[in-house]
């Protein structure tokens, strides 16, 4: 009798867990898929669902105002609502036409809204269509007195438009010079940096990346120096992140100071450094960093085989405060006078501890908050925002992918579109790979206690 009891009490509990790892399963499943149809034919979208931008430059047409402008000037105008005299151009589906700034020029630069142009809407291809039509009605205008207004600017004006010297202007091999902000999988970052390194074909990646031969592609085999890392916990997610941070780091002392870091590669984080860290990489590192013997520098510089000089190379700007911020820390007085940030700093404050003195530090980005201070502050500033992988729940932080083969005047739409294909083709991917990856994990788990 007392037998029978435990057996149906063992068989009771046995099923509660199969019927909770069944519903785990499913909800992992359910976040991952791709975005599923309510019986009113609604698609269920996050908050966050990923948007996408573009931004095309037009290096070609010079804006004169009635003045020579100092870099500060530029600065203030770029992004403002440019507005052509006499022209009253055609629609605007999520994009405007703004002020863009070279080292010594204004330029027009088509940006369309990331924020209302969303991946999955196919919306894309028109919208490059558009733009293409926008700027072929309003040539006719060179050679003429063609102006713009520059709103909030009208004191610089009035501003010439400067077309190039052949008139009439050829807008079917007029190029225009594209970069991309999406959210992004970190294990898609991973495959855009190799296919920049290796120069393979890619909508999203740069063919011309000025250091892309010292791009760092790390793989599994590179962390086995760390054992306290488990093997199921290097993803693609977590390689994606190291092959990124890695490679930022090892360039830092190639960076030219009047450009700042993002130059250095042509994948630039718009979501900075330590919300990637603390949301996908440091529950992965607790057991490796708990002893305090090994930190992330330690790691980055193993395994981007760049041995101790690491430590003091540096990223650059040039010195000079464009905008004062009230974040603190140890020594960045130094740091804005001399225009420079050490690796290792760098990285203690990714990571929140400095194993030297043994003390815990503010977790903070100091490259996005020296780029804040020293220039307009693009490398991470959005903070902490992401968007989400498609059709999931699954944060995915924000790159801009940048250095991108400039497109001539009608491929505009269908190459616009082919971004966007791009895209979705990751996340649907990455949104997979992660249920194959929890698979391997549990496959790999369950052989290990065979063995135990």
């Amino acid at each position: 009798m007392l037998s029978n009891i435990r057996g149906q009490k063992l068989f009771g509990a046995t099923a509660t867990l199969w019927v909770l790892f069944a519903l785990t399963i499913f909800l992992d499943l359910a976040s991952a898929l791709p975005q599923q149809l309510f019986g009113n034919g609604l698609s269920r979208r996050t908050g966050n669902a990923p948007g996408i931008g573009v931004e095309l430059e037009m290096g070609k047409i010079v804006i004169e105002g009635k003045q020579k402008l100092t870099a500060e000037k530029r600065e203030k105008i770029k992004g403002a609502e440019m507005i052509p005299t006499g022209f009253a151009g055609g629609p605007k589906t999520n994009w405007e036409l703004t002020a863009e700034v070279g080292p010594l020029q204004v330029m027009p630069e088509a940006v369309v809204d990331g924020l209302k142009n969303k991946v999955g809407d196919h919306k894309m291809k028109g919208i490059g269509d558009e733009i293409f039509k926008f700027f072929e009605s309003w040539a006719p205008c060179a050679g003429k007195d063609c102006k713009v207004t520059i709103k909030g600017f009208d004191n610089l004006g009035p501003w010439s438009v400067k077309w190039p010297k052949n008139v009439p202007v050829d807008l079917s091999k007029f190029p225009f010079g594209p970069q991309v902000t999406t959210a992004m999988p970190l294990g898609a970052v991973q495959e855009i940096l190799s296919d920049t390194k290796s120069k393979t074909h890619n909508p999203l990646a740069s063919m011309g990346a000025l250091y892309g031969s010292k791009i760092k592609i790390l793989t599994k085999n590179d962390f086995k120096s760390f054992s306290k890392i488990k093997a199921n916990d290097i993803t693609d997610e977590f390689l994606g992140y190291f092959s990124l941070l890695t490679s930022y780091c090892i360039l830092a002392d190639f960076g030219d100071p009047k450009e700042g870091p993002k130059r250095l590669l042509p994948i630039m984080p718009r979501t900075d450094f330590v919300a990637q860290y603390t949301q996908f990489i440091e529950p992965k590192l607790k057991n490796q960093l708990s002893d305090k013997k090994i930190s992330l520098y330690d790691i980055v510089e193993k395994v981007s085989g760049a041995g101790p000089k690491l430590a003091k190379q540096t990223f650059k700007w040039k010195p000079g405060t464009v905008t004062k911020i009230n974040d603190n820390w140890i020594g960045k007085a130094e740091d804005l006078k001399t225009g420079t940030l050490e690796v290792e700093k760098f990285l203690n404050y990714v990571q929140g501890y400095d194993k030297a003195t043994k003390k815990t530090l503010t977790q903070m980005d100091l490259v996005k908050l020296m780029d804040k201070t020293m220039r307009h502050g693009q490398i991470g500033s959005f903070g902490s925002k992401m968007e989400t992988v498609l059709g999931t729940s699954k944060p995915a932080p924000i790159f801009e992918f940048r250095e991108l083969t400039p497109v001539l005047g009608t491929a505009l739409g269908d190459t616009m579109g082919s971004y966007e294909d791009k895209v979705i083709e990751y996340h649907k991917r990455f949104a997979k790979r992660s249920i194959d990856v929890r698979e391997d994990a549990d496959i790999l788990q369950e052989e290990q206690m065979g063995l135990s």
